[in-house]
C-alpha cells in the first residue's frame, strides 16, 4: 500500500542565487504534484525523471532542468570518484519499494547518498531554513 508522506532527503539549489544547500530530511507528501512542485521550483505539472544511484535509493529531478538552464546542484559521482553527470535545480532523494512505490529514505542512506551526489563546493554549502 502506497505511503500517503514519506521522509525524503531534500537538496535545494536558489533558482536566482545559485546558493546551495546542504541537504536535510523532511516529510512530503508522496503524490506525482508534490514531487513536480518541489523540483519545479513550485511551478505545477512538468517531467520528472528518476536516477538511481543504488538498488534501493533514487534521486527525483526537473528532466528539463538543463534546458530550463536551472543552477547546478550536485555532480552524480560512481563509486570510485568518477563524475557521470551534473544534476541541476531542486532534487528530491527517496527509496523504493520491490512494487516501485517511493518510501521514505532512511538515516543510514544519508552517507551513501552525501558520497554519490556532490556539490561543487561542498565546504561552501549554506544551511536551508524554510520561511516562517
Amino acid at each position: 500500500m502506497k505511503q500517503e508522506k514519506i521522509q525524503a532527503y531534500l537538496l535545494r539549489v536558489n533558482k536566482l542565487s545559485g546558493v546551495v544547500y546542504k541537504g536535510y530530511l523532511a516529510e512530503v507528501d508522496n503524490t506525482l504534484e508534490a514531487e513536480q512542485r518541489y523540483v519545479n521550483y513550485d511551478e505545477p505539472h512538468g517531467l520528472l525523471t528518476v536516477l538511481s544511484i543504488t538498488d534501493e535509493i533514487d534521486v527525483i529531478a526537473n528532466d528539463e532542468g538543463k534546458l530550463k538552464n536551472y543552477p547546478i546542484n550536485r555532480f552524480v559521482v560512481d563509486d570510485m570518484g568518477g563524475v557521470y553527470d551534473m544534476l541541476v535545480g531542486n532534487l528530491m532523494c527517496v527509496r523504493h519499494n520491490s512494487e516501485g512505490e517511493f518510501t521514505s529514505i532512511r538515516e543510514e542512506d544519508i552517507p551513501v547518498i552525501e558520497k554519490h551526489l556532490v556539490a561543487i563546493m561542498p565546504d561552501n554549502l549554506t544551511e536551508y531554513k524554510e520561511a516562517e
